[in-house]
């Protein structure tokens, strides 16, 4: 072979290797635990080490049995401050409570979506101008998240309210026509709620939030991890009170969990039509041997998932991909025995009266 012909094989051999290995760099394409494949990102399976142990020494309440009084003595019994992030503000007696700690010169902030859905007879400007006019710092939510969802209150800087239920008559049991069912978690273990209320500053603020607390679920931070976490490490039990279902890479954790032996039992709302969002969801649930019911007592608003009796989550996420990618959530994991109790009775409770989707 001449020396012309062994120059050009070696520069053929050098610009060859050049691409191949360019091209394993640019293949850095890793599948997460629910299956979704993530280029160019640092996503492992790790992930789910990320998830807390679950907070003790909380309470519960639940709606719609609680009633109003729950939050309104909250409200009345606050000392220094009362820091509200929600998505929808309606119930009267919760406005008029938070106007009289206002009168009484406590810090009361409040903030509120501008755009949610449905709409209600008040509209979010009509009551941050009703807050303002009584002395609260009132304010739209971050326009950074596509909604804010969460339904979270601080009180005091000590005690954190970590809710399913917006401030309205159908989530606190006061409307006379549609009641929901609700959670809520009472929480004053100082980590959450300083974490809480670093959130809350930092959307107040329209400053990126940092999470420190591995309890807490926070949307768009990481809700996604945490669901895949509890979903994916259920052993015996897995059960599910949702408004939506709505986001394929959940659903398949689901049906995963049924198909190693999970006992995977879901309670959804009641359609209201034909044309219902959660009809494709329960569909592919339900084609992988997971169990659905459809609650036609109360509106299915509340949202938690139960893990072997041990774990639980409550929050607002729903199992939605704009709650868990796009929108700010607020939930907690907790592992206190005495709440998961009253957790799974209300859920066994509600599974006897739901009808089969």
């Amino acid at each position: 072979m001449s020396k012309v012909s062994l120059k050009h094989t070696a520069l053929v051999y050098v610009i060859m290797t050049i691409i191949l290995s360019l091209t394993l760099i640019s293949c850095d394409v890793n599948v997460t635990s629910n299956g979704i494949s993530t280029s160019g990102m640092n996503t492992t399976n790790s992930n789910l080490t990320d998830v807390g142990s679950g907070t003790q020494d909380v309470q519960v309440f639940v709606e719609p049995d609680s009633g109003e009084s729950v939050i309104t003595n909250a409200i009345n019994g606050a000392q220094k401050s009362i820091w509200v992030e929600m998505y929808l503000l309606t119930d009267k007696k919760v406005i008029t409570a938070l106007e009289d700690a206002a009168q009484r010169q406590l810090d009361v902030r409040v903030m509120l979506e501008q755009h949610p859905y449905g709409g209600s007879s008040i509209s979010p400007t009509e009551t941050l101008d009703k807050l303002k006019a009584a002395g609260i710092k009132a304010a739209y939510t971050n326009p950074t998240f596509a909604l804010t969802h969460e339904k979270g209150m601080v009180i005091d800087s000590k005690t954190t309210y970590i809710m399913t239920a917006n401030l309205t008559l159908s989530a606190l049991g006061a409307s006379s026509y549609t009641k929901n069912r609700e959670y809520g978690i009472i929480d004053t273990n100082p980590q959450d709620v300083k974490a809480v209320s670093d959130i809350f500053t930092a959307d107040w603020n329209r400053q990126d939030a940092s999470l420190n607390d591995t309890n807490l679920v926070v949307s768009p931070i990481n809700s996604r991890n945490a669901f895949a976490s509890l979903i994916n490490r259920a052993h015996k039990s897995l059960a599910v009170e949702a408004e939506e279902i709505q986001d394929s890479a959940i659903e398949q954790d689901l049906v995963n969990a049924a198909k190693r032996g999970v006992q995977v039992q879901v309670i959804l709302p009641s359609p209201g039509s034909s044309d219902d969002s959660n009809s494709k969801g329960i569909h592919t649930i339900e084609s992988g041997h997971v169990q659905v019911k459809e609650d036609k007592q109360l509106y299915m608003h509340a949202k938690i998932i139960i893990v072997d009796g041990q774990k639980a989550f409550v929050g607002s996420e729903n199992i939605s991909t704009a709650s868990l990618n796009r929108n700010r959530e607020l939930g907690i994991i907790i592992s206190d025995q005495t709440v998961l109790t009253t957790l799974q009775q209300t859920f066994q409770q509600d599974w006897g009266v739901s009808q089969t989707a």
